[in-house]
């Protein structure tokens, strides 16, 4: 969340002199920043603007004022309107933005509860809900993500405010002591919809993690464990019915016992209203990070949840004779495919970009272990970007790789007994990846993928890069780097209008926000 220090910010708007900026924005008197306090607005696929949600100065005594700014796609401020409050209770969760409607998620410290308040999209108040039964699981995550200023993972658990575009939004929580989940739809107004959660009778420990809405359907991974103890965890792929909040498919991405699939992804492909999944496959007896993997895969599900078709890429066999000699080598290192993003074109053509990671020992680790430590013996090391590119008729045309500079990822306990997908879903779920976004128009014709990269060149300072990867119709591959120096404390990318990405810097002493569209040179 933003805190404001003066009602009254002081702001300047102006054309940058360097050709690679459009347009700046500073805004004084920002005590706090985090991420999701800057939110990007989107109208089909293309950012139209942002809203900025922080606190403002006090009304009086016993009222606190929250101030929401609304911002075009060339950060031009559109309108804004104040929020007032009980002084001294109510902390933001989250911010969500489904299309239609704003909603805004906040806990009541004293009262311990929760209240959803929605808004249009002229900032005109819908509606409210306060949510009183509170797990003891739900307040101690509440507590936790507080700490963290709302950026906690969601596999360690996290309360959510899911947005489903023509729906409304789907909320979280956590039944018994953390033992189910139980999800709620509100509409654009703050109505419950419906409900769906665990089977109290159930001897499993599940937790649902909400990854992507579409038309019709909420699209989810579901994680089991046979006890709370347990570090055996297994996955399913889960889809919900947006209108009736009933599970229409949930079952684990392997369908045979001659398989052994690790699912790093999950989405719908509405042209031919399938689901599909994509990972890497085993060979039967092989372990994840000790042996190399085969290939990956994409299967697909009907909508009634039966297998419709599996195919296979080997590495060997279809992969290897388009990859360049750099992206030999990291698979050979032990490095496996993370699935970011799957996209389908106008062409027809379906591109599947991947992040690279692995395990390797970590030395502190082991040395807190050896004195009786909890701590992880292993990290996690992020490596290189890939898109590889399918023809229409489900044919590996294309294989594109980008080399990246290493960092490493904190693992929890237990990581050496995940799938490779599962955990990867973990540093995901952390923040941990290099990957940000990806864009793309309206007309599906154009795609850039926008990852960070932390450039370590000998002898001197890292540097932080943004890196583009542009394609689509025109079947060219692009790529741009776009040095991210700054004196910032944090600084924080997003998404923005075609041809360009947004940086956020906030500068702590200064008590200083500065926004800037920065154009992709492609």
């Amino acid at each position: 969340m933003l805190c404001i220090k003066r009602a009254a910010l002081t702001a300047c708007f102006a054309l940058a002199t360097a050709a690679t900026f459009a347009q700046t924005k500073t805004l004084d008197g920002i005590e706090n920043m985090t991420r999701s306090a800057l939110s990007p607005i989107y109208a089909g696929n293309e950012v139209k603007g942002y809203l900025m949600f922080g606190r403002g100065d006090k009304a009086d005594r016993k009222t606190d004022n929250y101030v929401l700014d609304f911002y075009d796609q060339d950060l031009g401020k559109v309108s804004n309107i104040t929020i007032q409050k009980p002084a001294n209770r109510f902390t933001l969760l989250k911010n969500s933005f489904n299309g239609t409607a704003f909603a805004f998620y906040f806990c009541n410290l004293k009262d311990e509860t929760v209240e959803i308040e929605t808004y249009d999209t002229s900032l005109k108040k819908l509606g409210s809900k306060v949510i009183e039964d509170l797990s003891k699981v739900d307040k101690m995550i509440i507590q936790n993500q507080m700490k963290q200023g709302g950026e906690t993972s969601s596999v360690s658990g996290k309360m959510d405010l899911f947005p489903v575009p023509g729906h409304g939004f789907v909320r979280n929580s956590y039944t018994g002591m953390a033992k189910g989940y139980a999800l709620v739809m509100y509409d654009d107004n703050a109505k419950a919809k419906w409900r769906l959660a665990s089977d109290e009778k159930s001897k499993l420990y599940e937790m649902v993690s909400l990854t992507e809405a579409t038309d019709k359907y909420i699209l989810g991974i579901m994680m089991r464990r046979d006890g709370m103890l347990s570090k055996q965890v297994s996955s399913s792929m889960i889809a919900i019915n947006a209108a009736t909040g009933k599970k229409v498919l949930d079952v684990p991405v392997e369908t045979s016992k001659t398989e052994q699939l690790s699912l790093s992804s999950f989405t719908f492909d509405a042209e031919k209203r399938e689901f599909v999944a994509v990972g890497e496959y085993y060979k039967l007896d092989d372990k994840p990070f000790v042996n190399k993997s085969q290939g990956f895969f994409i299967k697909r599900f009907s909508e009634a949840g039966k297998a419709v078709s599996t195919k296979n890429y080997g590495w060997q066999k279809e992969v290897m004779a388009l990859m360049p000699a750099e992206a030999k080598a990291s698979l050979e290192d032990n490095y496996v495919n993370y699935t970011q993003s799957i996209v389908k074109g106008a062409n027809g053509k379906m591109y599947i970009v991947a992040e690279q990671f692995k395990i390797v020992g970590d030395g502190m680790g082991i040395a807190l272990r050896a004195m009786g430590g909890k701590a992880s013996v292993s990290k996690g090391k992020i490596g290189n970007m890939l898109v590889f590119e399918l023809d229409p008729e489900a044919k590996l045309s294309k294989v594109k790789f980008y080399q990246k500079d290493p960092f490493n990822a904190i693992l929890p306990p237990g990581s050496g007994l995940m799938s490779a997908g599962l955990l990867g879903h973990v540093i995901k779920s952390q923040g941990d990846f290099d990957y940000q976004f990806m864009q793309r128009n309206d007309a599906n014709t154009q795609f850039n993928v926008v990852y960070i990269n932390f450039d370590k060149e000998k002898g001197e300072d890292t540097k932080r890069v943004i890196g583009n990867i542009a394609f689509g119709d025109n079947g060219q591959y692009l790529e741009d780097k776009i040095n991210m120096a700054s004196a910032a404390n944090y600084s924080y990318l997003y998404p923005a209008k075609p041809g360009y990405v947004m940086i956020a810097d906030y500068y702590k002493k200064k008590n200083q926000l500065g926004m800037k569209l920065v154009k992709l040179n492609i």
